[in-house]
């Protein structure tokens, strides 16, 4: 369509519109004797067609466009092919964008991915990376969500993302098909501790290197990985002290975290040959580790069963019979008991014989880097009462000498910066630690405790 701009035209004391479009002419009056008004109401009249041929250029050169890109897209593919979606992963771990994660969390990762691959393929067989649309991805996500629970779920769908953002240059992606999946809001279930009586049971039944892995758990506090790849050069049978920094935040944060060894722990790794404290604490159970994590898992559940400790929420997990062989599936397994329930009872333990929480948590890793520097300085002792007021559990009772604590001094220096780390934010954490300091009545000589004062009466 092609327009005029247009123009007036003056007839007598009137001005009248005048314009092509399409090829026929129009004169229309305006009712003005201004000239000013006039050409306002001829800029009314020809705007309808001014707008509608720039419609048609914008569709024309649109049309243009798309046609070139088509093209070219055309001629890049024929030089480079598109990335198959069984090439992908591959690719991904090539990519120098990518998060520089662990062997471990690769290993996981890749097996979400060939689930993902082995659906596609089943539905629209071998295709290329880009090929995968929205729908593709809704469909994959719905099937997913009725097989495994919300945190999987959630998980795997971070990891499809993930993915498809990483190769979205190499492999010519438009857009990223799992850009608006939503993830399932879901109540975490977390372990539960065991009691005291089931704690004895279950060193009582266990006996060489998994009694030694059960107490590592008990009296640390930590992970299962930490305790099962422990290193005799991190054990000090000296100062009794264990250093170790947890597998979980090594990358984030390399610093170790000091835990007292508990008397109970001191007398069954005190019966390992001197000659004999090298390299892994646990040789067997760390080599099978290191092969696969199950067999660890699954040997501990084993025997917690064993134990007589029901491991799943009632209604949920897997029933056996009475010699122990798996009858049936229950519904989706809510997991009460395994490893991480040691780590609990520890902490509830810990804070049933009154360690202040900052001390637990150190001892269990702490979330602030200066809180835990400022910890090594002034809390050893405070963390050494606390795991050796814990109970002994294993049955191999050593008999412990409390004697009165020596006279202590606190620099005033620490107490400085104790207060300049002070903010609402860390406030509680450090008025704990300011709590755990060593006391002095009026003679200078430290004030005992309730704990430590009955022993005293006892041993006088």
């Amino acid at each position: 369509m092609k327009t005029t701009q247009g123009y007036l035209k003056q007839r007598g004391k009137k001005w009248y519109a005048c314009w092509t479009a399409n090829g026929k002419s129009h004169c229309v009056a305006t009712h003005e004797r201004d000239e000013a008004e006039a050409r306002k109401k001829l800029a009314q009249l020809v705007a309808p067609f001014t707008a509608r041929n720039e419609v048609a250029t914008l569709e024309a050169i649109a049309g243009r466009v798309a046609g070139r890109k088509a093209e070219a897209e055309r001629l890049e593919a024929a030089s480079s092919p598109s990335l198959k979606i069984s090439e992908a992963w591959t690719a991904y771990c090539d990519a120098p964008n990518r998060p520089d994660s662990g062997p471990r969390t690769l290993r996981g990762y890749e097996s979400q991915w060939k689930r993902f691959v082995a659906a596609i393929v089943a539905t629209r067989g071998e295709c290329a990376l880009r090929d995968v649309t929205e729908a593709d991805a809704a469909a994959y996500v719905a099937a997913l969500g009725k097989k495994v629970g919300p945190s999987t779920f959630n998980r795997h769908v971070i990891l499809l993302r993930l993915v498809f953002r990483i190769l979205a240059k190499s492999a010519r992606l438009s857009s990223n098909p799992f850009a608006e999946i939503a993830g399932k809001r879901f109540q975490p279930h977390s372990r539960r501790e065991l009691t005291i009586n089931e704690l004895r049971r279950v060193c009582a039944k266990a006996g060489g290197d998994l009694q030694l892995l059960l107490a590592l758990g008990i009296y640390t506090g930590l992970r299962l990985g930490d305790c099962v790849t422990l290193q005799w050069d991190e054990v000090d049978l000296v100062r009794h002290v264990i250093r170790r920094i947890p597998a979980k935040t090594a990358r984030r944060n390399p610093k170790p975290v000091i835990v007292p060894i508990h008397q109970a722990l001191i007398t069954i790794l005190a019966g390992t040959p001197e000659k004999k404290r090298r390299g892994d604490v646990l040789p067997e159970l760390a080599a099978a580790y290191r092969r696969d994590g199950t067999i660890v898992t699954d040997t501990l559940q084993r025997h917690f069963r064993n134990c007589g400790i029901r491991l799943y929420a009632p209604g949920t997990g897997i029933t056996y019979d009475a010699q122990g062989e798996r009858v049936k599936p229950g519904k989706r397994a809510v997991l009460e008991v395994g490893f991480h329930s040691l780590r609990h009872s520890f902490v509830s333990l810990c804070r049933a014989a009154g360690a202040p929480l900052a001390v637990v948590e150190a001892i269990v890793g702490h979330a602030s880097p200066a809180m835990t520097r400022h910890y090594t300085h002034i809390g050893e002792a405070a963390a050494g009462d606390a795991v050796a007021a814990l109970p002994d559990i294993t049955g191999r009772r050593t008999p412990r000498l409390l004697k009165p604590a020596a006279a202590a001094t606190v620099s005033a220096t620490k107490v400085r910066e104790l207060a300049e780390q002070l903010s609402p934010k860390t406030a509680k954490t450090i008025r704990a630690l300011l709590l755990a300091l060593p006391v002095t009545n009026d003679c200078g000589r430290p004030t005992p405790g309730r704990r430590e004062a009955r022993a005293l009466r006892q041993l006088q």
